[in-house]
């Protein structure tokens, strides 16, 4: 994905914004509405393209808004980054049980296919597959609450507007681009292929290469992304941990999303095609 002008950034942010906020947002600054989204939109860049309205009216708009919809979710599940952390510190061992997103076809294979008598198939069941569904409903579940908290403390940060409704290939919009968040580790091809963490560091645009070229077929994507990369330097086995030390990764955060800086511009390939992305790393490192 290309770097994009601001108001094409402006459109991704509104975008974001369901029909109802888009009225609020219209009536504040005394904007005509139309009859649909599209319409909607449309106007508000007119004026935004006049001067009347400004990138920061859009921004402080989007932000309130998230802050509000927050303290919503918050009083409504408790699920206050406090509480997030109490509940993620409950997991002792991290065990994935099957590859992420092969559930059926884990079912299929080792299950459905294999037994043809009913006592096998639900003898299987019960000896292994309760263990293996509720070791992959754990570690899920550890993942996505942990990133909760983290975009959380990202969203909060000057530098960073936060997507209220998802847009495909946008996670937030970081110094005026639209970027896509990765939480991830460094592949395993990384180190067979002879590389150090160091080496991570030292080069972040390969990293980002690698990532982009390992990508699984069916989640392929150009969008520019934002890698961020968690590594324990003493034990990279519980590198998984670091996902909930909270005052690590807020000042990592900060530190990051402060800076001005521009993205990198990233050739790869995939299959046969070549593509051109831009992105950064964010190393979280204990």
């Amino acid at each position: 994905m290309a770097i994009v002008n601001i108001r094409e950034v402006n459109f991704i942010k509104l975008k974001s914004l369901k029909k109802e906020y888009l009225k609020e947002f219209c009536e504040k600054f005394s904007i005509a509405i139309s009859s649909n989204i599209a319409g909607t939109i449309e106007k508000i860049l007119e004026d935004f393209d006049s001067g009347r309205i400004k990138t920061s009216d859009i921004n402080d708009f989007i932000k309130s808004k998230y802050q509000n919809l927050r303290s919503e979710e918050i009083i409504k599940t408790g699920a206050t980054h406090k509480a997030i952390l109490s509940e993620l510190n409950k997991i002792d061992v991290r065990t994935w049980g099957m590859v992420q997103g092969a559930v059926d076809a884990h079912i299929q294979s080792n299950y459905v296919r294999k037994f043809f008598r009913f006592e096998d198939v639900i003898s299987a069941i019960r000896g292994g597959l309760y263990q293996t569904i509720e070791s992959y409903t754990l570690s899920t579940w550890y993942n996505h609450w942990s990133t909760v908290f983290l975009e959380d403390l990202i969203n909060e940060n000057k530098n960073v507007v936060p997507i209220i409704k998802k847009v495909k290939g946008v996670d937030i919009i970081w110094n005026e681009q639209p970027l896509d968040i990765k939480v991830t580790n460094l592949p395993r091809e990384w180190f067979k292929n002879g590389l150090t963490f160091e080496d991570a560091l030292s080069d972040p645009k390969k990293v980002c290469k690698y990532m982009y070229q390992l990508q699984g077929a069916q989640r392929f994507g150009s969008e520019n992304r934002l890698f961020i990369v968690i590594f324990d330097r003493n034990k990279p086995e519980e590198s998984w941990k670091i996902k909930r030390d909270y005052n690590l990764i807020k000042s990592k955060i900060n530190d990051f999303f402060d800076q001005a800086v521009q993205l990198d511009a990233i050739n790869f390939s995939f299959g046969r095609n070549q593509y051109l992305a831009h992105s950064k790393v964010m190393f979280i490192v204990k």
